[in-house]
């Protein structure tokens, strides 16, 4: 990432809004902004000011707003950071979804790039780890819910038999998975991971597809694409071999 520009938490929200605008719709006015953010329009025009004297935006009075490059790196540093909070809060700890949206805003802003690339890492390591997986997941929830185990871990970790393969260590999933760019129009089902280039899964998760995001395949181009789906309330395109990468579990 290029050299930080300090910013507010409310110009973190404004770069961020004006990102997944631009991701979703192409083009990015004023008002729309104002609406995803649920601030007046005045408020915009000066966070807009302020973004732009640090070189991260373009706007002409009254005209569309774009991202410097500067800008765009930014904004995706943020909605990676917020995405991957989310999974943590939700898939690691058993918040309930709505709760780990509402948190991770709340704490997103204190998280480093440093602590960010941890985090991404932590989330990787524990869905590779041979003794990892959906199984060590499932008994790490069941703690949230009952008090310290008494037995000597150590005795515990000697009898635990490491798998064969990890569900999760190539394409992803359970034995009735399968991926993003198999499924019909009308399907739904749940990510359960990504594949591929690194940057190509980067831009996929800043777009919001993670591990335990719901998703439907709205319809297909003719030749089969790209893809449109739906996920976490925006309406997204995707080419086939991007989609290729997406382990999903059919609902």
């Amino acid at each position: 990432m290029a050299e930080a520009v300090e910013l507010t938490e409310s110009l973190e929200d404004y770069l961020e809004a004006i990102y997944r605008l631009l991701r979703d719709s192409g083009t990015v006015r004023v008002k729309e902004i104002a609406e995803m953010v649920g601030v007046k329009m005045p408020s915009v025009s000066s966070a807009l000011a302020a973004l732009k004297e640090r070189g991260l935006v373009e706007h002409e009075r009254y005209g569309q707003v774009t991202l410097t490059p500067a800008g765009r790196e930014t904004a995706e540093f943020l909605c990676r950071r917020h995405y991957a909070l989310i999974a943590f809060l939700r898939d690691i700890l058993g918040i309930e979804p709505d709760q780990a949206e509402t948190e991770a805003g709340q704490i997103e802003h204190a998280l480093s790039p440093e602590s960010l690339r941890r985090l991404l890492m932590l989330l990787d390591f524990i869905e590779r780890c041979p003794r990892g997986g959906e199984q060590w997941l499932e008994q790490m929830l069941a703690r949230w819910e009952n008090p310290p185990c008494e037995r000597d871990c150590a005795e515990c970790i000697a009898h635990i038999e490491v798998p064969e393969s990890n569900p999760f260590a190539s394409r992803g999933g359970t034995e009735n998975s399968t991926t993003l760019d198999r499924l019909s129009p009308g399907k739904r089902g749940k990510v359960l991971r990504l594949s591929g280039e690194p940057q190509i899964r980067r831009r996929l998760m800043d777009m919001g597809l993670t591990p335990g995001a719901e998703i439907e395949v709205e319809r297909l181009a003719p030749l089969g694409d790209p893809i449109e789906i739906e996920v976490r309330g925006y309406h997204l395109s995707l080419r086939k071999r991007e989609a290729a990468g997406i382990a999903v579990e059919p609902a």
